[in-house]
């Protein structure tokens, strides 16, 4: 068999194998994302095996591992993005394991990088969430639509995509609540809404929504583009407004949406909330994730001593 015979033979068997692996996550409810980024990781490895002439998974020995960790590790990669590749190469491994298609799991035993201990880069002060707040034009229906969503940010910390993917179901402007569906690890999960996030919520519902409702069959979608016919908001519209905004509040902060997910939690975290309020409120699994934000608030303490304590200088 040709080179090329053989290298098509063995892009099959990976394939087969690899769609296997996800189909078996998208059966457990795990998310998109989850999905791609699993299906990224997996592709990365499968380059890396051609390209040590490995040609089934059923050679791959705990000594290839460690080298692909450390070919990993040489590439210009995050510690966090080569963390979630070898992963996804545990979870891959594992469910070839289940299956039989590999006697010895060649990830027993694997180590993983410690993550780096990060502060969010984009927290925004009280001072600049504020502005951002406040720049939207109500005078306008696009205007009110935008503030409605900035405090909704604010107020709930959720995602870019699942602030696009928001419903008129999801929302409950009486009782302060919102639904957020499908979230990290495919969980869904209800959370409150402050008293201005609510109030500007219905605001955009009575004033804009309605009106601008007439002209599409989009029944669902909570929030609607301003040009004609008014079809869903995406992700991407959400994101670049928000960008926007920031831009004429005179905020030069990095991040966009995720910006307003660090900078709730953050201001939460120094209004003294509870931690574990936080970690619900947020979706995380583990507590120790939240607890970042904790780090946040010492290190913004730390600036200001730096900067405004008469003993600053030695």
């Amino acid at each position: 068999m040709s080179a090329k015979g053989t290298s098509f033979k063995f892009t099959l068997e990976l394939e087969a194998h690899r769609l296997a692996f996800l189909e078996s996550l998208r059966v457990r409810g795990q998310s998109p994302a989850t999905l791609k980024a699993r299906s990224q990781s997996l592709s990365t490895f499968f380059l890396w095996m051609a390209g040590e002439g490995v040609e089934d998974v059923r050679e791959i020995t705990r000594e290839h591992m460690r080298a692909y960790g450390l070919w990993l590790r040489s590439q210009p990669f995050t510690t966090h993005t080569v963390h979630m590749k070898l992963i996804s190469l545990r979870r891959f491994f594992e469910h070839l394991e289940a299956t039989d298609a590999v006697l010895i799991n060649p990830c027993v035993g694997l180590i993983l990088p410690k993550f780096e201990d990060r502060l969010p880069r984009g927290v925004l002060s009280q001072a600049e969430a504020r502005r951002v707040l406040d720049a939207p034009d109500t005078q306008t229906k696009k205007g009110i639509r935008d503030k409605a969503i900035l405090e909704l940010f604010y107020s709930t910390g959720i995602r870019g995509e699942a602030m696009a993917a928001l419903t008129l179901h999801d929302v409950d402007v009486k009782a302060g609540f919102v639904r957020v569906t499908k979230g990290k690890f495919a969980k869904d999960r209800v959370v409150p809404m402050g008293a201005k996030a609510s109030d500007y919520v219905a605001e955009y519902l009575r004033k804009v929504r309605l009106p601008w409702s007439q002209h599409q069959k989009d029944e669902r979608s909570l929030w609607l583009a301003s040009i004609w016919p008014h079809g869903p908001l995406k992700k991407q519209a959400i994101a670049a407004m928000v960008r926007d905004y920031k831009a004429l509040a005179g905020v030069e902060r990095p991040g966009r949406t995720h910006l307003w997910r660090h900078t709730c939690a953050t201001h939460m975290v120094q209004g003294g909330a509870n931690l574990a309020y936080v970690q619900r409120l947020l979706g995380h699994r583990s507590l120790e994730t939240t607890q970042i934000y904790t780090r946040v608030s010492a290190a913004e303490v730390a600036d200001t001593i730096r900067r405004k304590h008469p003993r600053r200088r030695a």
